[in-house]
Parts: C-alpha cells; structure tokens; sequence
C-alpha cells in the first residue's frame, strides 16, 4: 500500500557481480524502471509477458531500494574516553528490509538495554556492563540474523533453480 494506493512489487535479490546483478549505481527512478523492465524480459520472459509496459513505473520517483549488504552483528558497545557507548538497532546489526525483522530486533533490543540500564543503575556504567548487554542479546541477535541469512540464500536458490 503506497500513499497512491495499492501497487505491485517486483523484488530481485542478485548474486553480486553475477548476470542479474544490473542495479548498481543508479542514480533515478527513470534509470531504475529501464533496468528492471530490461532485466525482467531477459530473465524472467514469463513474468514480462504479465506485464503492461506502458503503466509500468514507480509509484513515486524515490520508490526503489538498492541493498548490497549481506547482515552482519556487531560488538554493541565499546569505551571510548573511559565512557561506554552502547548501541541499539542498525548501528549494531543490519538485517535485510525483506524479511522484515529490522523493527522487531530494534524493539527486543531497546528492551534488553532498558533492561541492562535498570539493572546497573547504581553500578557504573562501563565495559563490564556493556558485556552485560550484549549477553542479554547475543543469542536472539545471532539466531534472527541466521534466519534473515537463510530466507535471503533460500528465496535466491529458488529463483535460480527453478
């Protein structure tokens, strides 16, 4: 659903470097409708044959999203000055907008450090709490991103083995 109402998705997650790999670098809307209507008819002849090419086209100038990065989970705290800095959210793992799980992780996460602060709040904040933290969160962050992983390898196997 788009502020212009209902609209049809087409999603392509290319293997980098590979055949289907057309969208890197585009700079507009215009740019990105010519790519994907061409990519569409070289690999997907049955999908194009669908298709009403001349009411093909973004919803809005800004409606397409380039992702070139594989998620990934990071240490979410560090010192720096003697004072910890503590991370919630994408500053700490990036999961796929595919999947949808970036918002739900956000929001466990946001829990768990609301926890961790309650918990330490008399204690000082430092490296031991951090670690504290990122316990709380390690297992949950790695088994989501793992399945953000194997969505994302799964949808791809399917679209080239079929």
């Amino acid at each position: 659903m788009t502020e212009q109402g209902p609209v049809t998705i087409l999603s392509f997650m290319s293997i980098p470097k590979s055949d289907l790999d057309v969208f890197k670098g585009m700079k507009n809307g215009e740019e990105f409708t010519y790519k994907m209507s061409d990519a569409v008819q070289r690999f997907f002849p049955h999908v194009y044959k669908r298709m009403d090419i001349k009411k093909f086209k973004l919803c809005d100038e800004n409606g397409y999203l380039q992702t070139a990065i594989k998620p990934v989970i990071r240490k979410p705290y560090l010192m720096f000055q003697d004072k910890l800095a503590v991370g919630c959210g994408d500053s700490v793992f990036l999961n796929d907008p595919i999947t949808g799980q970036g918002c739900n992780l956000s929001s466990f996460c946001a829990e768990q450090l609301y926890e961790t602060l309650i918990e330490w709040k008399h204690s000082k904040w430092d490296g031991e709490m951090g670690e504290s933290y990122r316990k709380r969160t390690k297992q949950y962050v790695k088994e989501v991103t793992e399945w953000t992983n194997a969505m994302t390898d799964h949808c791809l196997s399917m679209l080239f083995n079929d």
